[in-house]
């Protein structure tokens, strides 16, 4: 029987993206999903409540923010405090404290994604 293990796995933790008041931080098992890239680009689909992050690929005209090399304690940070302020408006959520949610990857586009449900409604990946 073959298998790939990955001996990190357990001790780095589930992937996760976390929302806070200043922006979205990831962690290293989430980072690995979509390959540990260079840049990144940052959506949010506001009909499915849903962030998106993916490899900046071949779109480099578009908005980007640096990624993997700003890993430090296992976390990427992204700064976008004006987002997550909308964000909060719009979902009726407040992210102080911080709010964690699982990451899922969508193989087929190879976007990390989380959802976020408004606040009579939770989450389908948040954990406390």
């Amino acid at each position: 029987m073959d298998f790939n293990f990955n001996w990190e796995y357990v001790y780095a933790g589930a992937p996760y993206i976390t929302i806070s008041e200043t922006g979205l931080a990831v962690n290293s098992p989430a980072c690995a999903m979509i390959d540990n890239p260079e840049r990144v680009l940052v959506g949010f689909d506001e009909e499915k409540m849903a962030i998106g992050i993916k490899d900046v690929g071949d779109m480099e005209n578009a908005k980007s923010y640096v990624f993997f090399s700003r890993m430090n304690n296992g976390w990427v940070r992204i700064g976008c405090k004006d987002f997550v302020k909308y964000l909060s408006e719009i979902s009726g959520i407040s992210f102080s404290p911080a709010k964690r949610f699982i990451a899922k990857l969508n193989q087929k586009e190879k976007i990390l994604y989380i959802t976020i449900k408004c606040e009579e409604g939770e989450s389908d990946n948040k954990t406390e």
